[in-house]
């Protein structure tokens, strides 16, 4: 995977473009660094599968007790649950709700502007990276069900992390302290000279446990973050702490942001449709297009008009013809039929056997059984069709029989113990 974050660290900056650079890792198996960098988008390696990270700095954390709500009415709950808490417009911010949260619960609940996310993702996604999940780069820790404050678990690492975790940072500039607990995610500045104590004392929680945990720091800051917090600190870098982000749970894509590979493929098929169909460079595309549309359908009437012509003029020689050979049919329906029709009543009047006739019918028969004798022992002639029953000839026999005589132009059913046979119906 490549997970991705803003350089800089900072989504209130000025809008992004194409020049803008993020920091990317590339994994190829979703738990260590192979790769990593610090580049515009066109040029980070390309990957199915994108995350997007968010830094500490964009995003808000509240815990809220959400009501069971319809899916389509839980955004306008969130909102208003959010109304009070939020210094912004509620309304110009993204919302995503913890993984596995639903109605009726109380959740954490992430919120960040909604329009700075949506510059960034508009850059990845022109620069043929398009993302399929955003995540934070911490989150607040969720204790497991029957488990003390000292248990929690966190999906960031492979094992227990006690609360809270930190992590020490650049962000610009300026070195920070980002912690998680199962309280929320809190930022300290880190300065050189400052007290320690006073640092340590600001990550308090409502519990009185302050200087628990396991200490993360980049290596860049990490002289300076044990100096001011007088502890040491495990080395991670930056590149394996954003491989680390990309295996958690959480999923900011959430409501109108949905990147899932069906959405993603929706938003882009849309956004190419509305540029083939308004931007100026495409008209001439378009132009082309509508040209071989309405030539094509030109062509196809008039070849369907040619076909239809033909076909009348082959019926109208059908018909003539029945009027010339058989002048006394009167009204003419089904040429074909009709002429087949008189050809029996002509050999009938004749004295010549027609296919309805009995010899015509036991010839046939004889033809199709061989050498081999028939074994019916019950004959019965009516109406053009011959039955014969009683056979002494296994079936096997009958069915051969009447394939010999359906493939000589013959009408041969088999019914049981009987073998019906007649002369296909013009």
């Amino acid at each position: 995977m490549l997970i991705v974050t803003p350089s800089d660290l900072s989504l209130a900056s000025a809008a992004p473009g194409p020049a803008s650079e993020f920091a990317w890792a590339h994994s190829p198996d979703g738990q260590q660094v192979g790769d990593h960098g610090v580049c515009a988008a066109s040029l980070m390696p390309r990957d199915e599968d994108v995350v997007l990270v968010l830094p500490a700095s964009a995003l808000s954390w509240h815990r809220v007790s959400v009501p069971k709500v319809a899916p389509a009415k839980l955004r306008a709950v969130l909102e208003g649950l959010l109304e009070d808490r939020v210094l912004s417009d509620v309304a110009e911010l993204h919302l995503a709700l913890e993984p596995g949260g639903k109605p009726g619960q109380t959740l954490w609940v992430a919120a960040t502007d909604s329009e700075p996310l949506r510059a960034w993702l508009r850059v990845l996604d022109t620069s043929g990276r398009p993302v399929s999940r955003i995540v934070p780069s911490l989150w607040p820790l969720k204790r497991p069900q029957g488990s003390d404050l000292g248990s929690s678990r966190s999906r960031l690492f492979d094992e227990d992390v006690p609360e809270p975790l930190h992590w020490a940072h650049a962000e610009g500039e300026q070195a920070w302290l980002d912690s998680t607990s199962v309280h929320g995610v809190s930022r300290l500045p880190l300065r050189e000279g400052s007290d320690a104590q006073a640092a340590i004392a600001g990550l308090g929680s409502p519990d009185g446990l302050p200087d628990n945990g396991i200490w993360l720091a980049d290596p860049a800051v990490a002289g300076l973050a044990e100096r001011v917090l007088a502890r040491r600190f495990q080395l991670v870098s930056f590149p394996a702490w954003l491989v680390r982000c990309a295996q958690g749970d959480w999923n900011l894509a959430q409501f109108d942001l949905s990147l899932s590979v069906a959405a993603r493929r929706r938003q882009r098929l849309r956004r190419q449709w509305q540029q083939f169909r308004k931007a100026p460079a495409w008209r001439p595309a378009r132009w082309g297009l509508a040209a071989l549309v309405a030539a094509n359908l030109v062509g196809l009437n008039t070849a369907a008009w040619h076909e239809r012509r033909l076909l009348d003029q082959q019926r109208q020689a059908i018909e003539q013809t029945l009027r010339q050979t058989f002048p006394g049919v009167p009204v003419v329906l089904d040429a074909p039929v009709q002429m087949r029709r008189e050809l029996v009543r002509l050999q009938q009047a004749s004295g010549q056997p027609s296919r309805a006739d009995l010899e015509v019918l036991l010839a046939a028969l004889d033809q199709a059984a061989g050498d081999a004798p028939i074994g019916a022992t019950r004959l019965q002639f009516r109406a053009g069709a011959l039955q014969l029953s009683g056979w002494q000839a296994p079936p096997e026999r009958v069915q051969a029989i009447a394939q010999g005589l359906s493939s000589s132009g013959w009408r041969a059913r088999v019914d049981g113990e009987q073998l019906t046979l007649e002369a296909a119906q013009p």
